[in-house]
């Protein structure tokens, strides 16, 4: 912690916009200029009720189409904006341009966002990545978020109660049915943990939610092991798909 302070005042993390890169002072929220805070696609409007994804304002339903079509073994998700070109920006550069000091901003925001849902958990812990695809990169951005996040709330962290058992593919150019297929028996309860999930409320935390099958996926093995509910945490929701019958009553309404 001491460490920490110190980094910050030599090489303050809140001089740049975490986005543009412009120069801003303190007083911008997340550190984010005025321009990109614009930009971002906020989940201030309607939402799913289940994931949380923003969904149309004149859309006829109160869950998005994926919600509709596939049973859901969290409770609830929860999100601050809709994956767009500049939310993915902002992702991909704390993802693999190892900028983890996006993750805390990253927190700042999701804090926000819990704090007003005000509901409570016994604990956070994040998605787990592969053993082999951690090193590579050096770190687990959903664990940054999720250590951050207990921090903010406040709630306790639990760092490992998920294990990353099979090395899946990437996700990001899979349809929904082949991330079912990819992440199906992907996760594993770590050794250990049971005695910590069993009857407890657990917020599981990761940076994008798309589909849920990664959500539904660690839901299901936690639950498994007893967890009493599961919620989820995410900065970013992909975009509700609309089948064509909705399509069409929107144009019609």
């Amino acid at each position: 912690m001491i460490a920490k302070k110190v980094l910050e005042l030599l090489f303050p993390s809140n001089i740049y916009c975490i986005s543009c890169g412009s120069i801003i002072d303190n007083s911008r929220i997340y550190s984010l200029c005025d321009s990109c805070m614009g930009l971002f696609h906020w989940a201030n409007g309607r939402t799913c009720k289940k994931c949380g994804k923003i969904v149309q304002e004149n859309y006829p339903h109160d869950t998005c189409t994926d919600c509709r079509e596939n049973h859901r073994y969290f409770e609830k998700g929860y999100t601050c904006v809709q994956y767009g070109i500049y939310e993915r920006e902002l992702l991909l550069a704390f993802k693999y341009g190892g900028k983890t000091f996006i993750g805390e901003k990253i927190a700042d925001a999701m804090a926000d966002k819990l704090k007003m849902e005000n509901f409570e958990t016994d604990m956070v812990t994040p998605v787990p990545m592969h053993e082999r695809k951690q090193k590579k990169r050096g770190y687990n951005q959903a664990a940054i978020i999720a250590r951050q996040l207990a921090q903010k709330l406040p709630a306790p962290y639990a760092g490992k109660l998920l294990l990353r058992t099979g090395n899946t593919a990437a996700m990001s150019k899979l349809s929904a049915e082949e991330r079912r297929m990819n992440i199906e028996n992907a996760f594993s309860i770590a050794r250990g943990a049971e005695g910590r999930i069993k009857g407890k409320r657990i917020l599981l935390v990761d940076d994008i939610y798309t589909t849920g099958s990664t959500a539904d996926a660690c839901s299901r093995t936690l639950l498994d092991a007893g967890a009493a509910e599961i919620r989820i945490a995410t900065f970013a929701a992909g975009t509700n798909i609309l089948k064509r019958d909705d399509a069409a009553a929107q144009v019609c309404g």
